[in-house]
């Protein structure tokens, strides 16, 4: 550290894609994927005008926390630098690093040097509060910086052979619930300790930030003077014998890649994709029903067929034609069965009927695309690229089925339709989509599927059976 310091303004800069050698440290950038991970990954303007906002106030609000922990931190000013340099030391080589450099410099120089703090070589060493907060929020400071600098350059970039808006967006919201969140719950006893006060440093944090798609890096000089001005004291001690920072590197975790972007975001990101898919399909099926619910015959001819044309193709998978059964013995045994009693037929002319009828194709349509994304994505290594088009062709299905539909939506809600209640069951059925069970588990769920058909077409069946 001491040789890091002295040569700072010397230093020649990394490329782009090189690593730093560090005990457990990962690459600060990942290369771009060379395959596309959705295929349709192009995007409009303003859709990544708007995600550039988005990123520059998570910019913002990273360097509100990093202020936020200066002022926790500045009765032990060491601690404090100490924990400031390891935070500029892991973004060094990156745009976001001089991002940082900038607010702690001008969040020290204008709120916590004019204090007249005094530096204890000393410290307070091992134990103390500054040190156990730096210990246990040290990964979510890092996180953040690697997150936020794959976002810069994911979204900046010209280049469509990364990751798609979609995927994207989701990063985004997951950065501000599993890295925000987290720094924010934790600095909470923070609040207006030492002066601190939110309403003056974000407005410098986001004067700093406003320009981060703008620009390519801080300017040398501008680096250079922050960077004296800020460290001078660590600058100095280092450069004494008795200088050592075993115990600090020690309690310093070592740095990981975060699950946020990293090499199996795409896939369990598509992975809730599909389970969202998976209910959405559920609820029209179960709409459809209850359309259909005045005469149980022409609901189990519904069921039937759809159960018949998700399974009668060799190639497909089992798990969303069994989840789609058991939706349906849900849907009849719950809302249909209890309210209008045994097997009937009406023989009346039902416009219903006849608008439920042609909605077989949509379904089938959902249920096969569906039904190929569940199988690519259980396969360990299976690239996503061969998933989003399946994704896209399940919405279509859906919407389709959405249109059809809400004429007679009306007419399901009277007969017991709830989507809010329905969602929630079908949500536990569809999570366990992906599970990896076990011969004896698949066995019972053969026995169960088995006594549900039954169940379910047994009255039908026996019907067709017994016709001349």
């Amino acid at each position: 550290m001491s040789m890091q310091l002295e040569c700072f303004t010397n230093r020649k800069k990394p490329s782009a894609m090189e690593s730093k050698s560090a005990s457990g440290v990962i690459r600060r950038r990942r290369k771009a994927p060379l395959f596309r991970y959705y295929p349709y990954a192009s995007g409009s303007r303003s859709e990544k005008e708007k995600m550039k906002k988005e990123v520059v106030q998570l910019g913002i609000e990273l360097s509100v926390c990093v202020a936020e922990s200066m002022f926790l931190l500045c009765d032990d000013i060491r601690s404090m630098l100490l924990f400031c340099y390891k935070l500029w030391e892991e973004n060094s080589e990156i745009l976001l690093g001089g991002k940082l450099l900038r607010v702690m410099h001008c969040v020290y120089s204008k709120d916590i040097k004019l204090k007249q703090r005094v530096y204890d070589q000393d410290g307070v060493g091992k134990g103390s509060y500054q040190w156990e907060f730096i210990r246990t929020t040290w990964r979510d400071f890092t996180d953040g910086g690697i997150v936020l600098n794959e976002l810069v350059d994911f979204i900046g970039s010209q280049d469509r052979s990364s990751f798609d808006d979609r995927l994207l967006s989701s990063a985004i919201k997951k950065y501000k619930q599993q890295v925000l969140k987290k720094l924010e719950d934790k600095l909470r006893s923070a609040k207006d300790v030492n002066g601190f006060a939110r309403e003056t440093i974000a407005p410098d944090a986001s004067f700093l930030w406003k320009s981060l798609f703008d620009e390519e890096a801080t300017p040398r000089g501008v680096e250079t003077r922050a960077f004296r001005d800020l460290f001078q004291p660590l600058i100095d001690e280092s450069r004494r014998p008795t200088w050592d920072m075993t115990s600090f590197r020690d309690m310093i975790q070592p740095i990981h890649s975060p699950y946020i972007l990293g090499r199996d975001f795409a896939k369990e990101e598509m992975k809730e994709e599909v389970v969202q898919l998976g209910v959405e399909l559920s609820l029209y099926v179960a709409q459809a029903m209850l359309v259909l619910c005045g005469d149980i015959r022409r609901v189990l001819r519904f069921c039937l067929k759809l159960w018949r044309d998700a399974t009668r193709h060799q190639h497909r998978g089992k798990l969303v034609p069994e989840r789609l059964l058991r939706v349906m013995h849900f849907v009849y045994l719950k809302y249909i069965k209890p309210k209008n009693g045994v097997f009937k037929y009406s023989g009346n002319k039902s416009v219903q009927w006849d608008l439920v009828r042609t909605t077989g194709t949509d379904f089938d349509h959902a249920a096969q695309y569906l039904d190929r994304l569940v199988s690519n994505l259980r396969v360990d290594g299976q690239l996503i690229i061969l998933c989003r088009e399946h994704t896209e062709n399940t919405e279509e299905g859906l919407k389709k089925l959405g249109e059809r539909l809400r004429c007679v939506k009306p007419v399901a809600e009277a007969n017991g339709f709830a989507r809010e209640t329905m969602e929630s069951s079908f949500l536990d059925l569809w999570k366990s989509v992906f599970d990896k069970e076990a011969k004896e588990a698949t066995e019972t769920l053969k026995a169960i599927e088995d006594g549900i058909f039954a169940d379910l077409f047994l009255p039908i069946l026996n019907q067709v059976a017994a016709a001349p």
